[in-house]
C-alpha cells in the first residue's frame, strides 16, 4: 500500500479522533504540539490537512501523516505504519479485478431506486420528440450514451408504494398539498452519476427548456462521478466544466480511446468524491483541465489548478483552450468536423501557477485561513463601523475601510478589552507601517494588560480580517463578463437553417427591413455584415457620414440591435486612457459602437492602433511597496470592430482611411419614408412585436456563426481603377468586405484544411460579384475629389441646371431653389471653385451677385464608366480564371 493509497484512505478526522482529539464547529482545536491558550490549529478536512497559525509553534503545515509523526514523536516510517493501523480500524476501500477503487459502500436500497428509475428514463427518451431534437441540437448522439429523459409522469406508472417512499426519501418526489407528488427535474434530460462499483447512485437533471434560474438539478447528499470512476490504470485524464461538455468529448472515438474523462459539477463542483477519487490514481501522470473560456473558466482553473498541485505535486497539469466565449460542447456544434475537439486536447499547454500564500484556493486555505474562514471574527454589517471581536480584543474601525491605495491600510481604531469596555483607546494609523504597527500594539498590551504576543496575534488577525474584507468589496465592484447566453435547441436550429437558405443576403436584407430599418438598403447591409465579421482576425471598421439630424446615429444604433449584446460595448464618450484600462482580453473580437466621434476626439490614436496593429500597450511608471519606481507595460488585446458617426470627414480623414464609408440617405423619398414609418409606429399599424422577434433571430444567427480562416483563390484577380484615390487601403477594404460575404456564407461552404492542417472556407466567385455590388458606392466615394456632401449638392447642382436649360446660375437663385442656408451654399460653391468644377463668368456681377457655369457636365458619369468598365474586367477575369481552372480538374 503506497502512500497515495494510505492518504486516500485515511482521513484527518480519523487520526484526530484516534487520539481523542475534537475540532470545534469551525474546525480550529487547541494546538496538541505547544502551550495553546487560545484554539490555533486549523483542520481542513476537504484535504485532510492541518495548520497551526502559532508563532510559538513548529508544526507548521502538514497532513494526517506527518500529524502522526509529530503526535508519536516518530520518522516518517513507523508514522505510515501506525496510519496502515488505524485504516484497519476503518471501513476500507477495496481493489477489485475491475480495476475500480471503491472508496464508500452505498445502501443497497439506494442502488436499486436509482438503477429502476434510470431504466425507465432511458426508455422514455426516444420516445419524446422534444427530448430528441434537445440533444440533436447539441449535436449529441443518445444512442451512443448511458442517457434518459424525465416527463415528470413516471410516478404515476412506477406506482408501487414502497418504491415510490424511497424516491419520496432521496429527494426524487414531494408531497402536494392535493393528491400526489412534485418530481424532481421535470422536463430534463437525465444523467447517472456513478460510484467506484459502477452503481448508479445518484442522477444529474438538465433542463431543456433552459430556464435561467433552473437549469440544473443535483439531488441533495450528492454523491457518484460522471461517467463513473477512472481506472486505476488511468494514466491522463481531462477534467471538465459540465457534464454536458463531458458527453460530448466522450462521443469523440479518439479521445475515448486515449484520455479518460471526467466531470465536474460547475467551476465550483470539484468535490471531496472527486479529489479523493484522483489522489487514488497510481499511475496518474496528466490532469487536463478544459473548461469554457470566461472569466469563471479562468478562475476555476488557477482555483483547482492549487488544490491539485499540492495533493499531487508531481503530476502535470495541462489547459486545452477552447475559443473564447465558448465551451466544448458549443465547439462541437459550431464546427462539422468534430476533430476540432481532438485537435484543441492536442494542442495544449503545461500550465505554471506559483502557490503563494494569497492564493486563495481550497488547499492554500492552510496557508491563508482568511480564505477560507471568512470574517469569523469580523463584522461588515455596517461598512462604515466594521467590529473585530476575537474573545478578547473589541476593536472597531472607525469610518472602515478605503479600497484604493493597496499599499497602504489607514484606519482609525477604537480598542477595548473584551471585558473591560469601559476603557477604550483610540489610534489612527497605516496597519502596512511596522513602526506604527508596533508602537500600537506594544500600547494596547499594556493599556489592556495583554501579554505582547496575544496582542500581536489580535492585530494580525485583524490585518488578515482586514484584506480579506477589501478583497472581497473590490471583487464585488468589478463588473463581471457576461457569458454567452446558451440558446435553444430550436433556436439553434431555426439560425443554423436561415444560414443554409439560397439568396441569403438578398433574403436577409429584406428581414433586416421588418426590424423597423426603412430604406438604406446597401447602406444597413454592409453595416451587418461588417458587424458579423467582428470575430476574424482581421476585421472591418465602418464610419457612418451624413449631415447632423439624417438619422446616421439612428441607422448605426438599428444595425447594432443586431448584434448581441455581450459582443459590443456603446460609449458615448471617452477619456484620453480609457481604453489602456479595459482587461487584456475584454475588447478581443467586440463591437465598439460611438455615437459620435467628437466624444472619441481624445482616443484617435490608440484607435487607429488597435485598426491596424489589433493591439495598444501603454508604459508606465509605478513606486513599488518600497518605494522604488519601476516601469510596467498595459497591454489591451485586439482585434476590434470599430463603428462611429460623424458630419465631419476631413477632420477624421486618418482614421476614415481605414473606415468603410457609408453615407446616409439625403434624399425626399428617404425622407418620406421615414415619416411614413414613423406614423405607422404612432398610429399603432406597426407590429413591434414582429419587429422585436426578427432581431432576435438575427441575434441567435450571430451567435452560431464561427471563427474560420476565408481563403480567397481570386485576390490577386480583384483590383482597383485607377481613378481610386489611396488605393493599397481601399483595395483591402474591398477583399476583406468580400471575404465578410464568404464567412456569412460559412454553412453553405465546405470546410477545408490547408497544409498546416487549419481549417477554412473558400470566397466564391457569386462573393466577388455581391461584393462589387455592394461597394460600388463606397469605390465611387474613394475615386472622387470632393466629398459625398459636396458631390450630392453638385449633381444636384448640374440636374437644375439641364431641366432649366440654363448656360450660367447665380448663387442666389440656387440657394433659393434648394432652400439652402446661405453659408451652406457658399461652402459648397467655394471648394466646386477651388477643385475647378465650376468658374466665375468675369464682368457679369449685378445686384444679385456672380455669375457661374459648370466647367464639365459629364465628369461623374465618365468616372461612373470608369468604375462599371472596371468591375466588368474583374468579374470577367475571374469567369475565365474559373474555367480555366475546371477545365484543368477534368484533365
Amino acid at each position: 500500500m503506497d502512500i497515495k493509497e494510505i492518504k486516500s484512505r485515511l482521513t484527518i478526522g480519523v487520526v484526530l479522533a484516534h487520539y481523542g482529539l475534537k475540532p470545534d464547529k469551525a474546525n480550529r482545536l487547541l494546538c496538541p504540539f505547544h502551550a495553546d491558550k487560545t484554539p490555533s490549529l486549523q483542520i481542513y478536512p476537504k484535504t485532510d490537512t492541518y495548520c497551526c497559525f502559532s508563532s510559538n509553534c513548529e508544526a507548521g503545515t502538514g497532513d494526517q501523516i506527518q500529524f502522526i509523526e509529530r503526535k508519536e514523536n516518530c520518522d516518517k516510517h513507523e508514522a505510515i505504519e501506525k496510519a496502515k493501523t488505524l485504516i484497519g480500524g476503518t471501513a476500507a476501500p477495496q481493489e477489485e479485478a475491475t480495476g475500480k477503487l471503491y472508496i464508500q459502500a452505498i445502501p443497497m436500497e439506494r442502488i436499486a431506486v436509482f438503477t429502476k428509475l434510470f431504466k425507465y428514463f432511458s426508455k422514455a427518451l426516444p420516445l419524446t420528440g422534444k427530448a430528441v431534437d434537445y440533444l440533436a441540437g447539441r449535436n449529441i448522439d443518445y444512442k451512443l450514451h448511458e442517457v434518459g429523459y424525465n416527463s415528470g409522469d413516471w410516478h404515476h406508472k412506477l406506482n408501487e408504494q414502497h418504491f415510490l417512499n424511497n424516491c419520496a426519501g432521496y429527494g426524487l418526489l414531494k408531497p402536494k398539498a392535493a393528491k400526489g407528488y412534485s418530481v424532481w427535474a421535470r422536463d430534463c434530460i437525465i444523467f447517472p452519476l456513478k460510484d467506484a462499483h459502477n452503481k448508479i447512485v445518484s442522477l444529474y437533471g438538465r433542463s431543456i427548456t433552459d430556464d435561467e434560474d433552473s437549469r440544473h438539478f443535483y439531488l441533495t447528499g450528492r454523491t457518484g462521478l460522471y461517467p463513473g470512476y477512472p481506472a486505476l490504470t488511468t494514466k491522463q485524464f481531462i477534467l471538465t466544466e459540465s457534464i454536458i461538455d463531458a458527453v460530448s468529448l466522450l462521443q469523440q472515438p479518439e479521445i475515448k480511446a486515449n484520455y479518460t474523462v471526467l466531470s465536474l459539477y460547475g467551476t465550483n463542483g470539484l468535490t471531496d468524491e472527486h479529489l479523493k477519487c484522483i489522489v487514488a490514481l497510481p499511475q496518474l501522470g496528466e490532469i487536463i483541465f478544459m473548461f469554457d473560456a470566461d472569466e469563471a473558466g479562468e478562475a476555476a482553473t488557477q482555483k483547482h489548478y492549487h488544490t491539485l498541485k499540492q495533493l499531487l505535486p508531481e503530476v502535470k497539469i495541462s489547459k486545452a483552450q477552447v475559443p473564447q466565449g465558448e465551451d466544448i460542447n458549443s465547439v462541437l456544434q459550431n464546427h462539422e468536423d468534430a476533430a476540432v475537439l481532438m485537435d484543441l486536447i492536442t494542442a495544449r499547454e503545461e500550465l505554471f501557477f506559483s502557490i503563494e500564500k494569497n492564493v486563495q484556493t481550497e488547499p492554500a486555505a492552510t496557508l491563508y485561513p482568511a480564505a477560507s474562514q471568512h470574517n469569523q471574527k469580523l463584522n461588515t454589517q455596517n461598512p462604515e463601523l466594521l467590529i473585530y471581536d476575537n474573545g478578547e480584543l473589541y476593536v472597531e474601525v472607525l469610518g472602515g475601510i478605503k479600497l484604493t491605495g493597496l499599499d497602504r491600510m489607514k484606519v482609525t481604531l477604537k480598542v477595548r478589552h473584551k471585558e473591560k469596555l469601559h476603557n477604550p483607546q483610540w489610534y489612527s494609523i497605516d496597519l502596512y507601517n511596522q513602526v506604527q504597527r508596533e508602537q500600537t500594539i506594544s500600547s494596547v498590551s499594556e493599556t489592556l494588560e495583554l501579554s505582547h504576543h496575544e496582542a500581536t496575534q489580535g492585530f494580525i488577525s485583524l490585518i488578515t480580517e482586514l484584506e480579506q474584507h477589501r478583497l472581497q468589496k473590490m471583487e464585488s465592484l468589478t463588473p463581471k463578463l457576461e457569458k454567452r447566453p446558451e440558446m435553444t435547441a430550436v433556436a439553434r436550429q431555426t439560425a443554423i437553417g436561415e444560414l443554409k437558405k439560397e439568396q441569403l443576403l438578398d433574403r436577409h436584407n429584406k428581414m433586416i427591413g421588418l426590424t423597423g430599418i426603412v430604406g438604406e438598403e446597401k447602406n444597413r447591409m454592409i453595416a451587418y455584415l461588417i458587424y458579423s465579421f467582428r470575430r476574424q482576425q482581421s476585421p472591418l471598421h465602418i464610419m457612418f457620414l451624413g449631415a447632423s439630424g439624417s438619422g446616421k446615429t439612428y441607422l448605426q444604433e438599428k444595425v447594432s440591435e443586431l448584434i448581441p449584446p455581450e459582443d459590443k460595448i456603446e460609449i458615448t464618450q471617452i477619456t484620453e486612457n480609457a481604453l489602456y484600462y479595459f482587461k487584456q482580453e475584454e475588447l478581443k473580437h467586440k463591437l465598439i459602437l460611438f455615437e459620435d466621434l467628437d466624444g472619441a476626439l481624445q482616443v484617435f490614436y490608440p484607435l487607429r492602433e488597435l485598426q491596424t496593429k489589433k493591439r495598444i500597450s501603454k508604459t508606465v511608471t509605478l513606486k513599488d511597496s518600497k518605494g522604488n519606481l519601476k516601469t510596467i507595460t498595459i497591454v489591451v488585446e485586439g482585434p476590434v470592430c470599430i463603428s462611429g458617426c460623424t458630419t465631419k470627414e476631413r477632420i477624421y480623414e486618418d482614421n476614415a482611411n481605414r473606415c468603410i464609408l457609408l453615407y446616409i440617405d439625403m434624399s425626399k423619398e428617404q425622407d418620406g419614408r421615414i415619416m411614413g414609418y414613423h406614423a405607422a409606429v404612432e398610429s399603432g399599424e406597426t407590429d413591434r412585436e414582429r419587429e422585436r422577434q426578427y432581431r432576435e433571430l438575427f441575434n441567435n444567427i450571430q451567435r452560431v456563426l464561427r471563427p474560420i480562416e476565408v481563403h480567397n483563390p481570386y485576390s490577386q484577380l480583384i483590383t482597383l481603377p485607377d481613378c481610386v484615390f489611396r488605393p493599397r487601403r481601399t483595395i483591402t477594404l474591398l477583399r476583406g468586405f468580400i471575404k465578410a460575404i464568404a464567412y456569412y456564407h460559412q454553412y453553405q461552404r465546405a470546410v477545408k484544411k490547408d497544409k498546416y492542417g487549419q481549417p477554412y472556407i473558400e470566397v466564391i466567385y457569386e462573393d466577388v460579384e455581391q461584393g462589387f455590388y455592394y461597394m460600388k458606392d463606397v469605390l465611387f466615394s474613394k475615386s472622387d475629389e470632393l466629398n459625398k456632401a459636396t458631390r450630392d449638392f453638385f449633381e444636384r447642382l448640374k440636374a437644375h441646371i439641364k431641366a432649366r436649360q440654363l448656360s450660367s446660375f447665380k448663387m442666389q437663385d440656387i440657394r433659393k431653389c434648394f432652400r439652402m442656408e446661405p453659408r451652406t451654399v457658399q461652402r459648397y460653391m467655394k471648394e466646386l471653385s477651388q477643385y475647378g468644377y465650376i468658374r466665375r463668368i468675369s464682368g457679369q456681377q449685378g445686384r444679385t451677385g456672380f455669375e457661374y457655369s459648370v466647367v464639365d457636365v459629364q465628369e461623374y458619369s465618365q468616372l461612373q464608366r470608369e468604375i462599371d468598365v472596371h468591375i466588368s474586367g474583374v468579374l470577367q477575369a475571374i469567369r475565365e480564371y474559373k474555367c480555366d481552372n475546371a477545365t484543368l480538374m477534368r484533365q
